[in-house]
């Protein structure tokens, strides 16, 4: 029986990845900054409450990648989804009710929602299952199907909250880890044909909210005072920011109210029209370097489940950023995404911290495993 063998933590901690760390950093100062910008129009200066939060998510940066080897998520890969899919079956019972939605459970101290960690719960699951079956370059329906039903159950609830959002989110995750695998091109054609087929009857099973969402995305000038007040004055945010923006405080759209929550999923909007094209640029910069550094774990790492583990947390960061800055610009409907590492929001906060720690893990113990036998 092998066992598994690491070096002493002292050494552990001088195996750092220091880019990956940088990187998380620079995103997450750029995210309070942009939170304390804003403080004057917000209930309370929800900065100090972020930086609380990112204080608590560095000791689960630090847990995952100090304390716990990755390997053993795998071992544990089946409780882990287990405990996501009681959490979601909780909310739905005894979950705390807002604008129409039931996705937060009350803890006292603050409300956690379980969909946000389901996303990593989710990612580990995927990891495992791909990487205990022999590697297959060209999956077929049999191989997935098992693997289909453990992704829908979660989307299924998730959905109920209801949050289309993020249940499309953990399709898209998922799709992007098993094409990374690799898929039967006959099976990749069935998977699209069913979706497409499945279009019309998931329009008739959403909300009346999301589908005026949807209306609102594609018929945007029909009612400029109603559904499409938010998102047209995100637009009008960044674009007045021009090249440079109007500088810190200064973002007349925002401070004026004009954009509904520039804390939550309009962040990008503020950042927009205080820093401009330049500021904009260099956010999606660090966040492009982070994914890239991302895939570079994943292509370096120690075993598939690692690989996997890392496409896993850069696809989660991936798909985030490209929802959000869709729907600030008016490229996508309004579903709710938060942008990693900027947008305020403690499970938020520590589904991405988590994320980055499991990353870590993998990056720092590519030169530190051994078996012993």
């Amino acid at each position: 029986m092998k066992l598994l063998k690491t070096r002493p933590i002292r050494t552990l901690f001088s195996s750092i990845d220091w880019v990956l760390f940088f990187l998380v950093l620079s995103i997450i100062g750029i995210g309070v900054f942009n939170l304390a910008s804003i403080a004057n129009i917000l209930p309370k200066p929800l900065h100090n409450t972020q930086i609380l939060w990112f204080a608590l998510g560095f000791l689960f940066f630090v847990i995952p990648c100090a304390s716990i080897d990755y390997r053993n998520y795998s071992r544990f890969g089946h409780v882990i989804y287990g405990g996501g899919i009681v959490l979601l079956v909780a909310v739905l019972l005894f979950g705390t009710d807002f604008n129409n939605s039931r996705r937060w459970i009350n803890l006292g101290l603050f409300h956690m929602q379980p969909s946000e960690l389901m996303k990593v719960a989710l990612v580990i699951f995927v990891a495992k299952y791909l990487s205990d079956r022999e590697h297959r370059q060209n999956n077929g329906l049999k191989e997935l199907l098992p693997l289909f039903g453990a992704i829908l159950l979660p989307m299924a609830l998730i959905f109920m909250e209801p949050d289309l959002g993020t249940a499309l989110l953990l399709a898209l995750i998922s799709g992007v880890m098993i094409l990374f695998e690799g898929v039967k091109r006959r099976t990749l054609a069935v998977i699209v044909a069913v979706l497409i087929a499945s279009a019309p009857a998931a329009w008739f099973v959403m909300h009346d909210y999301q589908r005026s969402r949807v209306l609102t995305f594609l018929q945007i000038e029909d009612d400029p005072y109603g559904s499409d007040w938010q998102v047209k004055n995100s637009v009008i945010a960044v674009g007045s920011g021009g090249l440079t923006g109007r500088g810190y405080g200064q973002s007349t759209q925002v401070q004026k109210g004009f954009v509904p929550e520039p804390e939550n999923d309009f962040a990008l909007a503020n950042w927009a029209e205080e820093y401009g094209f330049v500021g904009v640029f260099a956010l999606l910069a660090l966040y492009f370097m982070l994914l890239m550094w991302a895939l570079h774990i994943a292509s370096t790492a120690r075993d598939r489940f690692g690989m996997h583990l890392a496409v896993g947390v850069a696809a989660i960061f991936f798909w985030q950023i490209v929802v959000n800055t869709a729907m600030v610009v008016r490229w996508a409907p309004v579903v709710g995404i938060t942008l990693p590492l900027i947008s305020y929001g403690g499970s938020s906060v520590l589904c991405m911290m988590i994320s980055t720690g499991i990353l870590m893990n993998v990056s720092i113990r590519r030169h530190m495993l051994t078996n012993r036998t």
